[in-house]
C-alpha cells in the first residue's frame, strides 16, 4: 500500500473475524479501554473524519478523541469542545443517524454510541483481536453499517445495539480491504476499498454485486449527489464518476496529482459542484468536468469535511481547517 494516508486509516492486525454477531457483552481486554484523556490541543491533533449532528459538527480522530462545536448562534462564541469517550483507540469513521444518535468506529473493531449529540459516548464493541473499522454510515435511525479491513462488513438493524457481519456476502474472496460506503438517491448502497473494488447492493445489505471499473488501484472514498452521479476517489489523484449506478465507470480528469481522500457536494452552491479532499493540502471543487485546483496553506493532508453554516470545516493532519472556498464560483 502506497498511499501516505493508509497508516492513519488502518492498523494491519492478522486475524480474520469468526462471529456471527457483534452485542456489546464482547468487550476484550485491551490497554485501550480506558477513557480518552482531555487535551489543550486537541483541534490540532490528526483528526479522520468529521460530520453534521443537526446543527452541530462532531469530529473524530486519534487516541479515542471527539470534539464537537454548536453552530454560531447570536451573543454566543463557537467553541469546540471535547467528549466524554471511554477508549483511546483510533476513531476513523462518525456518522450520525439522527440529530442525536450517533456511532462512532475505529481500531480494533471498536463501535461507539452516543445518544446525546456526540456530547457522552457509550461502548458498542470493542476487540484487539479484530479488523479495524473504517467507515461508518447509517440510512436511518435503525440501521446502518460499518465497513473495514480484509472484507469486513457489519449491518445493525437495531439501532446500532447488536451488528451482525455480513462480511460473507460480498464477492470478496481474497478478502481485500473496504474503505467507504454510502447510498445513493435510488437507495442502492455502495462500497469502495482495496484493488479498485467496487460493490453494490439493491436490497440494503442483503446481497452484493461486484462492479466493473478500469483501475487497480484502491479507492479510498465514495458519495452520491442528488443529480445521481456517483463518485469514487483513489490513488495519486485518481477520480471516477457513473451515471449509471455503477454499471460503467468514467475517469475524470484534474490537475490535481495527490491521492484525493474523500468528496462531498457543496450542497450551498448546487447539485453539481463538488469538493474533493487530498493529500498535501490539495483539494478540489467545481462541476466533475470543470474541477479547479486549490492547496490549503500549510499543505496539511485533508480527510473529510462538513459544512456549518456557510463555512466548510476540514479535518486531517494539523486537526481542523476551514477551506476558503468560492460562494458563486466553480458552478
Amino acid at each position: 500500500m502506497v498511499s501516505s494516508c493508509w497508516p492513519y486509516r488502518l492498523k494491519i492486525v492478522c486475524l480474520l473475524l469468526s462471529a456471527s454477531f457483534f452485542t456489546p457483552t464482547l468487550f476484550a481486554d485491551s490497554a485501550l479501554l480506558k477513557q480518552a484523556l482531555k487535551s489543550e490541543l486537541i483541534t490540532q491533533s490528526l483528526l479522520l473524519d468529521i460530520t453534521a449532528a443537526g446543527d452541530r459538527l462532531v469530529a473524530v480522530g486519534e487516541r479515542g478523541h471527539i470534539i464537537y462545536r454548536d453552530a454560531l448562534n447570536k451573543g454566543t462564541k463557537q467553541i469546540w469542545q471535547q467528549a466524554k469517550v471511554p477508549v483511546i483507540s483510533q476513531l476513523t469513521g462518525v456518522d450520525f443517524a439522527t440529530a442525536d444518535l450517533g456511532f462512532a468506529v475505529g481500531h480494533e473493531a471498536t463501535i461507539l454510541r452516543s445518544s446525546d449529540a456526540g456530547v457522552s459516548w457509550q461502548l458498542v464493541q470493542h476487540d484487539t483481536e479484530e479488523a479495524p473499522l473504517l467507515d461508518v454510515f447509517f440510512i436511518s435511525a435503525q440501521t446502518g453499517f460499518a465497513v473495514g479491513g480484509y472484507g469486513l462488513l457489519l449491518k445493525t438493524q437495531d439501532s446500532g445495539k447488536t451488528w451482525q457481519n455480513l462480511s460473507d456476502k460480498l464477492p470478496n474472496p481474497e478478502g481485500y480491504h473496504n474503505n467507504a460506503i454510502t447510498q445513493d438517491i435510488a437507495g442502492h448502497l455502495f462500497i469502495v476499498g482495496e484493488r479498485g473494488s467496487v460493490y453494490r447492493s439493491t436490497d440494503l445489505g442483503d446481497s452484493w454485486q461486484a462492479l466493473q471499473l478500469d483501475y487497480d488501484g484502491s479507492l479510498f472514498g465514495v458519495f452520491s449527489t442528488p443529480a445521481g452521479q456517483l463518485v469514487a476517489t483513489g490513488l495519486r489523484g485518481n477520480l471516477f464518476m457513473s451515471l449509471d449506478t455503477g454499471n460503467s465507470w468514467q475517469p475524470l480528469k484534474h490537475a490535481g496529482e495527490q491521492t484525493l481522500n474523500t468528496g462531498l457536494v457543496l450542497d450551498n452552491l448546487g447539485n453539481n459542484s463538488l469538493l474533493l479532499l487530498g493529500q498535501n493540502g490539495e483539494y478540489l471543487t467545481g462541476a466533475a468536468q470543470a474541477l479547479n485546483l486549490h492547496t490549503l496553506s500549510g499543505r496539511y493532508s485533508l480527510l473529510a469535511a462538513a459544512r456549518q453554516g456557510n463555512e466548510w470545516v476540514a479535518v486531517g493532519r494539523g486537526g481542523i481547517h476551514s477551506l476558503p472556498l468560492p460562494t458563486t464560483a466553480d458552478r
